[in-house]
């Protein structure tokens, strides 16, 4: 459905709650919440991966991600290379968004008293509006440190 959602329906014909109910605690393990069908509830939302540039580095954690983006994007999270600190020159953070331009923003935030810009800038190589979380094939260690240089400049 994009983004993090997704559509659970039993292909046998029986009331897919029914299935859910009964492994309520194998279901935990994957879904943080599920909620019944509603024909009229049709959000979209698709995932982009931007970067954050200029995030100092006393302020450099996944908390502090989440507060650059919590204006108008949903944090879904944060690559393993900018939670671990492996990279310090740009964090890349995973957003849900109903936007279907590329995401451009810069956010002023106050860090230790000082007032900080942080540019928030969509990685591109996917057609326009296209939602990332659809491509995403690899586990959490996401792609290698060579395949931000390569493809994902801007």
């Amino acid at each position: 459905m994009g983004a993090d959602k997704v559509f659970l329906r039993s292909s046998e014909g029986v009331d897919a709650m029914s299935i859910v109910g009964g492994a309520v605690e194998f279901f935990k393990l994957i879904f943080s919440n599920w909620t019944r069908w509603d024909q009229d509830w049709r959000p979209y939302q698709r995932g982009a991966w931007v970067r954050l540039y200029g995030v100092p580095l006393d302020a450099w954690n996944v908390e502090f991600f989440k507060l650059c983006v919590f204006e108008c994007r949903r944090f879904l999270r944060a690559d393993s290379c900018s939670a671990e600190k492996d990279r310090l020159d740009f964090a890349r953070v995973l957003i849900a968004t109903a936007d279907l331009d590329i995401v451009t923003k810069v956010e002023r935030v106050l860090v230790n008293g000082t007032m900080v810009e942080i540019k928030i800038v969509e990685e591109w190589g996917y057609a326009l509006g296209e939602d990332t979380c659809l491509f995403e094939e690899e586990d959490e260690s996401e792609a290698s440190q060579t395949d931000y240089d390569v493809g994902h400049n801007q």
